[in-house]
C-alpha cells in the first residue's frame, strides 16, 4: 500500500487508472507506449514490470494480451491513510498558494476525524538555503495567484522587479510556468519576453514587488520547452545511477524538473543524460552531489571540473577546521 499511495498524485495514478478503466485489453507495446506518452521517459522501466508480472494485479495475460481485472465501474474511495495524506499537506504553507482559507478549513472539517499523517516539524531539512520565500505573506500570494490566472488565460502581465543590486526594473511580460527549487525553497516565474524574439527569463518571486495584469493575450503561446532547450548547453551532464538504497527513484524525483533521458545499462545501473542551462547549473551540481556515491558524473568536461573544484575547495575547508 505504501508504494502505490506513494504514486498516488502524480501522473502514474492517473496512468494506471486510465488503463485499467478505458483499456479492458491491450498489447504490451500498446501499454508500454501508453506509459511513454503519459508519463516521463524513464517511467516505462519503473510501471512496465509491475504492471506486465503481476506484481500489482491490475492485469492477466491471456493469448498474448493483457486483460484488466477489474470491473468497468471500478472506483476506490479515500481510505483514511489518503485522507491523513490530505491533511498534511494542508498544514504545508504553500497550500495557501493555491487555496483560500475557507476551502482548507472545508477540507480539514470534512476529514476532522482522521489526524495528519505527519507534521511539519517532522522534517529537517539539512540542505537548504536558509533565505526561503515567505509564503504566508499575503502579498506574496497575491501575486502567486495573479500569475497563476495569467498563465491559465495567456495573458501579459506588467511585472515590477528588484534585482540583487535592489534596482528597480519594470517589463511586460508573458508568464509561461511557476516553478519550484525544493534547495533554495523558493517559487521561480518562467516568463517570455515578446518585445524581440522570443526569449526565456527567469525571475523570483520573492523579487517581484508587483504584479499588474494586462488586456493583452496570446492566442497561440509560444513552445516554452523549444524556447528552454535552445538555452541548454551542448552537451548534457551524463550520470551514473547505482540503484542501491532506492537511489534510482530518489534520482527521478530530484530531477523531475529537468529534461532527461535515462536507460538501463545492467540491473543496478542506470545512466541518465540531464540537461540543463546556466542559470540552473550551481543548483544541479548541489543536488548531483547531494546522492555521494550513488551518482558517479561522467560529463560533460566543464560540469565534470565544476563538480572537481567544489570538492576541491571543501577538502581544502575540512583540512582547515
Amino acid at each position: 500500500m505504501t508504494e502505490l499511495f506513494s504514486e498516488i498524485y502524480n501522473c502514474y495514478f492517473q496512468v494506471i487508472q486510465s488503463l485499467v478503466t478505458q483499456n479492458p485489453c491491450l498489447s504490451e507495446k500498446e501499454l508500454k507506449t501508453r506509459i511513454q506518452d503519459t508519463c516521463f521517459a524513464e517511467s516505462v522501466l519503473y510501471l512496465l514490470p509491475r504492471l506486465t508480472r503481476q506484481e500489482w494485479g491490475f492485469y492477466e495475460k491471456r493469448d498474448g494480451y493483457l486483460h484488466t481485472r477489474l470491473s468497468a465501474d471500478f472506483y476506490v474511495p479515500l481510505t483514511n491513510l489518503q485522507k491523513a495524506y490530505i491533511r498534511a499537506i494542508l498544514l504545508d504553507d504553500k497550500i495557501g498558494l493555491f487555496l483560500d482559507e475557507e476551502e482548507i478549513d472545508s477540507i480539514n472539517h470534512a476529514f476532522a476525524d482522521v489526524p495528519p499523517l505527519y507534521l511539519p516539524d517532522d522534517f529537517y531539512y539539512y540542505d537548504r538555503f536558509a533565505d526561503r520565500d515567505d509564503y504566508q505573506d499575503p502579498a506574496y500570494r497575491k501575486r502567486f495567484r495573479t500569475l497563476l490566472s495569467a498563465i491559465q488565460n495567456h495573458v501579459c502581465v506588467d511585472i515590477h522587479y528588484e534585482s540583487r543590486c535592489h534596482r528597480r526594473l519594470h517589463h511586460s511580460y508573458l508568464p509561461c510556468r511557476l516553478e519550484y527549487s525544493v534547495k533554495n525553497d523558493c517559487f521561480r516565474l518562467l516568463a517570455v519576453d515578446l518585445r524581440r524574439s522570443p526569449k526565456v527569463i527567469t525571475l523570483n518571486l520573492s523579487r517581484i514587488r508587483e504584479v499588474m495584469l494586462t488586456s493583452r493575450t496570446v492566442r497561440q503561446p509560444p513552445d516554452l520547452n523549444r524556447l528552454l532547450q535552445r538555452a541548454y548547453y551542448q552537451e548534457p551532464v551524463r550520470i551514473l545511477i547505482k540503484n542501491r538504497r532506492n537511489a534510482l527513484e530518489r534520482a527521478i524525483l530530484q530531477f523531475a524538473n529537468y529534461e532527461k533521458s535515462t536507460r538501463r545499462l545492467s540491473d543496478d545501473t542506470y545512466e541518465c543524460l540531464l540537461y540543463y542551462n546556466k542559470e540552473t547549473e550551481t543548483e544541479l551540481l548541489i543536488e548531483i552531489l547531494s546522492f555521494g556515491p550513488m551518482i558517479k558524473v561522467l560529463g560533460n568536461e566543464a560540469f565534470l571540473g565544476q563538480i572537481k573544484e567544489r570538492l576541491r575547495r571543501q577538502a581544502a575547508q575540512c583540512q582547515k577546521g
